[in-house]
């Protein structure tokens, strides 16, 4: 191979990147995918029913919404006495008994009132429309991110602290929709346990006002609203009229940047009997109301579905910064498996037909540190539709997994990328694709012998000693070391890349066609970049082709 002679000039560009880099081959036709809600289960009471009113014919049925929103208290416990101080409200998302609320409902040091943190969090649950509801479980925090203002709880034990069994809960729950369907003029439900509504479930109804953009969160960081919200909603379940989850309600004018017009405390909100600054301020007036998209909180229902601990990507809501990253992660090749009905692993696969609800994957991995972030990025025909960072938690090495699904209901046809990255740079370090269905359009086997698995390993060239954490780099069909150098290295004109393991070696995660030519390029921090256009494999080479690669400094 050649060498290039400035040292290490694409692995700078590529790592300034965050190696943003994606195995994208021939550009299929762009598609609008429906973002992919993370997995939750879709057993319990939410078939249609003929109790309640339906949102519509075909929608989820009021009285299971109304069943499936439960109001969330925070409390001291004193001499085995709950004695609550908070109250808030949230939605059951599955029927083990997930909660999507507000961080500052679930823990209020996430965001910033550590002296109002309680000792448990009381859950209580509607048994009918016209009573309070009644104390009945508690629950423990599985990811929060108070820069969003968001959490999912788990329902753990019943009030009196007895472990329940969550896979018999059985619990009604709302379906999750998709906040980026949402439109200006849309209706919009609320419901929750709102102070100025007394002790009972309050359903209001409004229209979508418009949308408020907010620094890292983006155009779609609020859904305004004319319904109203009113302290103790906060954390409450915001749906369409599908009856699907599409927002969470959140403080009164928080997408406008201001204040209520008048907010007083004028009710004993906490029900301890006085009114005083402890209990929540009531707004009086006019104002437009503001719902966190559902969207948003895809990553910490995923992550609490998963058990993976949750970091959040705009700050650290704990206060504490992740583990130093050891620089030598490592994850091994990504294969694909069919998941059986107790959500494990069961066949390998390399597609998956139309029709496929669940994409799983495996893959090893070695170098890792607990408290280190690491994230994962799914696209399906070059649009993301999925994108979450999490806290690892799984030890050093070993094998891992993660997958994504449509709660139950078929992945639309499509060629799905899966790209995995950790360490302080949140460098990618592995990636592949998969088929569903018989509508991708993946690329053509040029001859029955298939394409060509590229491996091989990376050395120094004057020690032999193997070369850690050299990026391997394919380069489109066309796009020469030159041309893509001299265009300061565009990602788009990128087939595929990996990054070499401990020991040097390295897998390309896609096939190479036969009889066409690629440009192949080795990069690693102080080595003189090596390059080799047009290399091209012929019908008579092995499917498994070997290319050890040799670098100067």
């Amino acid at each position: 191979m050649n060498k290039n002679s400035n040292k290490s000039r694409i692995w700078a560009a590529v790592s300034m990147l965050g190696l943003a880099i994606l195995a994208c081959g021939p550009t299929p036709a762009v598609v609008t995918p429906t973002p992919l809600p993370t997995p939750v289960s879709d057993t319990g009471t939410n078939a249609n029913n003929n109790n309640g009113k339906n949102n519509n014919n075909s929608g989820v049925p009021r009285s299971t919404l109304i069943l499936a929103t439960v109001q969330i208290f925070g409390v001291h416990i004193k001499n085995g006495d709950i004695i609550p101080f908070y109250v808030g409200s949230g939605s059951i998302i599955s029927a083990n008994g997930l909660i999507l609320t507000n961080a500052h409902v679930a823990d209020p040091a996430a965001v910033g009132e550590p002296d109002s943190k309680p000792d448990a969090l009381v859950v209580g649950i509607v048994k009918s429309e016209d009573q309070p509801p009644v104390y009945a479980y508690r629950a423990e925090v599985k990811a929060i991110d108070g820069f969003m203002d968001l959490a999912v709880l788990q329902i753990t034990s019943t009030v009196k602290g007895e472990s329940v069994d969550t896979s018999s809960l059985n619990l009604p729950f709302v379906p999750l929709g998709n906040s980026d369907q949402v439109h200006v003029g849309d209706r919009i439900n609320i419901l929750g346990f709102p102070a100025i509504g007394g002790d009972t479930i309050t359903f209001t109804s409004g229209d979508v006002a418009g949308f408020t953009a907010e620094e890292n969160l983006g155009d779609r960081a609020w859904i305004k609203t004319d319904a109203t919200i009113s302290g103790g909603n906060s954390g409450g379940m915001g749906t369409n009229e599908q009856g699907q989850l599409i927002g969470v309600p959140s403080i009164a004018s928080s997408g406008a940047n201001t204040e209520a017009t008048d907010c007083r405390v004028i009710q004993d909100t906490n029900g301890d009997g006085q009114i005083n600054s402890q209990d929540t301020c009531i707004p009086i007036g006019g104002f437009i109301n503001a719902l966190r998209p559902i969207n948003l909180a895809l990553p910490l229902i995923k992550a609490a579905q998963n058990e993976m601990a949750y970091v959040s990507p705009y700050t650290q809501s704990s206060g504490q910064s992740p583990a130093q990253a050891t620089g030598n992660e490592q994850i091994g090749p990504i294969t694909w498996f069919t998941v059986d009905s107790q959500g494990k692993l069961a066949d390998q696969v390399t597609s998956y037909p139309s029709g496929a609800s669940v994409l799983a994957s495996s893959f090893n991995f070695s170098g890792f540190v607990n408290g280190e972030k690491w994230s994962e990025t799914w696209t399906q025909d070059g649009q993301e539709v999925y994108a979450g960072s999490y806290t690892w938690d799984q030890g050093t090495e070993g094998t891992y997994g993660t997958s994504i699904s449509n709660q139950g209901d078929p992945l639309a046809d499509g060629t799905y990328h899966l790209s995995l990255s950790a360490g302080d740079n949140n460098a990618a370090l592995a990636q592949s694709e998969v088929v569903v269905g018989n509508t991708a359009s993946p690329a053509p086997k040029p001859n029955s012998k298939g394409g060509i698995q590229l491996s091989g390993t990376v050395t120094d060239q004057d020690t032999n000693n193997p070369i850690s954490g050299a990026y391997i780099i394919v380069l489109n069909t066309g796009v020469n070391f030159d041309s893509w150098s001299a265009a300061g290295f565009p990602k788009g004109d990128v087939l595929s890349f990996t990054k070499s393991d401990s020991n040097g070696g390295y897998v390309l995660p896609v096939k190479l066609n036969r009889n066409t030519p690629y440009t192949v390029i080795a990069s690693a921090d102080g080595y003189l970049d090596a390059y080799g256009d047009d290399l091209t494999w012929s019908n008579d080479d092995p499917a498994d082709f070997s290319m050890d690669i040799t670098m100067s400094k």
